[in-house]
């Protein structure tokens, strides 16, 4: 079947001297692997399959969604100049559509989620300056989307998080507690919605909370220590 949608490259992967497969969030059919042949000879088609460029492909889409699908044109719908002319940018671009990849199976559709996704885009090329927490606050974002977004029932009762039960609890309770200080840390961003508010996070800050946030996901919703450009994106904001 002939289909067209937008999309967002998550990954791409070799697959053979002039063709790559290309790991994609689509807009109609949520995320899927498809084959673009010829592509690594053609230098301005192959910059399309950068890692979260915005595109409006053209493909052939198997009748199964876990078989790889095949692209017979793309384009771009947002050229990503500020990301790819910027190193950081283009890491966290990186990690984000290593992490997205991982999280979602191919039979898994949202418009909603590639809205979500398509404004993490949008605020990271279009970000001058406030852009250092952005994966910090999709990672944490993304769990809505995942069913498991952490409970804010902070109070003077319960003062620590719990990764184990998503919450927070008494002190004295025994379950994948954080100390207090990583606690009020965590709790720091837990209601900031808007991927592009500014959130006053000291580089040490930024990677406990990178950290905590891969151990969250560990625990609910999959293992991450496979996630290659991880100590790419620790080096870029040492």
């Amino acid at each position: 079947m002939l289909v067209e949608t937008d999309a967002i490259i998550l990954r791409t992967i070799k697959y053979s001297e002039t063709s790559v497969i290309a790991h994609i969030y689509t807009e109609q059919y949520g995320k899927g692997s498809y084959l673009m042949n010829g592509v690594r000879k053609n230098h301005s088609k192959m910059a399309m399959f950068q890692p979260m460029s915005i595109v409006h492909i053209t493909a052939y889409r198997q009748k199964d969604p876990a078989q790889i699908h095949r692209i017979k044109d793309v384009s771009f719908v947002m050229v990503p100049t500020s990301i790819v002319s910027s190193v950081v940018k283009s890491t966290v671009a990186l990690f984000v559509g290593e992490i997205t990849d991982k999280v979602f199976r191919e039979e898994e559709h949202s418009s909603e989620i590639f809205d979500f996704i398509k404004s993490f885009v949008h605020a990271l090329e279009f970000s001058e300056n406030d852009y250092a927490n952005l994966h910090i606050l999709y990672l944490l974002n993304l769990t809505r989307y995942l069913g498991v977004f952490p409970l804010d029932n902070y109070n003077s009762e319960n003062q620590v998080f719990s990764i184990l039960r998503s919450q927070f609890v008494p002190l004295d309770s025994e379950d994948g507690l954080l100390t207090i200080e990583q606690s009020s840390l965590f709790r720091k961003i837990l209601n900031v919605n808007d991927l592009t508010e500014k959130v006053s996070l000291t580089q040490q800050e930024r990677q406990t909370l990178l950290s905590l946030l891969l151990l969250y996901y560990d625990v609910h919703i999959c293992k991450t220590e496979t996630v290659k450009s991880l100590e790419i994106l620790k080096m870029v904001f040492e």
